[in-house]
């Protein structure tokens, strides 16, 4: 008679652990990351080489195992340098140095395929770190723009993650990430859409539906970037990144989908130099 009640309860206890170190880490995640937002400059700089340095490591644990000093040297050595550059107001410097310092590890490798994945994760961890800070620099709307990218992404995952478990329905790509599913994709759109909103109300833009849309452009390119991150993992046969960040995996685990929208974000500005001030109303 007992066992019917036991079973619902285990999903409930999954779900539980589950939630809950996920709760605890955003707890401590989501303020340290608004005040090195607000801060920028060393702080912000200190911030992503600490993010770079932790991926450089997560990348070369997942594709180089039997070679992981080396591999973590050199994407290291390019994510700070590019880190470094940016912080100096020189980016283009940066991705020249990340790119030389991509190629000469990837020049170790025996295959052409392998020679693409270590040139490729050096660059996949340093040229979002370094556009980050490119963006934060931005004037006007260094600070704005790098807000709207946290709570749209942030949203997004939220949305996703809890459509996901309370509506489910059919899967988004099941052999590639099987707990991912069309509500969740919704839900996320939606909700980096609302964030987005609430980012131009406060920020006293003209137009919200203009950043309502930028938030839901971002919260699909974040979710997007979070399916990338699942191809990898499983390319190189992992289940996370690392075990860094609890209830998170690894931090590439954790900022795949803000690397996705920083590097589009960076991309359209460089195509669209007005864009921002024009969304802002400066």
């Amino acid at each position: 008679m007992n066992a019917p009640a036991d079973a619902s309860e285990k999903p409930k206890t999954r779900d539980l652990q589950d939630i809950l170190p996920r709760t605890l880490s955003a707890i401590v995640l989501i303020p340290l990351g608004l005040a090195v937002a607000w801060f920028g400059g060393p702080w912000l700089a200190a911030a992503a080489g600490a993010c770079a340095l932790a991926m450089s490591y997560e990348w070369a644990r997942m594709s180089e195992p039997d070679a992981l000093t080396g591999a973590f040297l050199f994407s290291l050595a390019g994510s700070l340098g590019a880190v470094m550059f940016a912080s100096w107001g020189q980016l283009d410097w940066g991705l020249g140095w990340l790119a030389l310092c991509a190629g000469v590890s990837a020049v170790r490798r025996r295959t052409i395929v392998r020679m693409l994945e270590t040139a490729g994760g050096a660059l996949y961890i340093g040229a979002p770190a370094a556009c980050f800070l490119w963006l934060r620099a931005r004037d006007p709307g260094g600070f704005e723009i790098i807000i709207l990218l946290f709570t749209t992404i942030w949203a997004a995952d939220v949305g996703a993650y809890f459509a996901g478990r309370l509506i489910g329905g059919p899967k988004l790509i099941e052999r590639l990430s099987p707990q991912k599913t069309w509500s969740g994709l919704v839900a996320g759109i939606a909700a980096g859409a609302g964030a987005g909103a609430a980012n131009g109300h406060l920020f006293g833009a003209p137009s919200l539906g203009e950043w309502a849309a930028a938030g839901a452009s971002l919260a699909l390119i974040g979710l997007v970037g979070d399916l990338i991150e699942s191809l990898i993992k499983r390319r190189f046969g992992v289940k996370d990144a690392s075990r860094l960040i609890p209830g998170h995996g690894g931090v590439l685990d954790r900022l795949d989908g803000l690397m996705a929208a920083t590097l589009a974000t960076s991309a359209f500005l460089v195509l669209c130099p007005s864009a921002l001030a024009s969304l802002l109303g400066r």
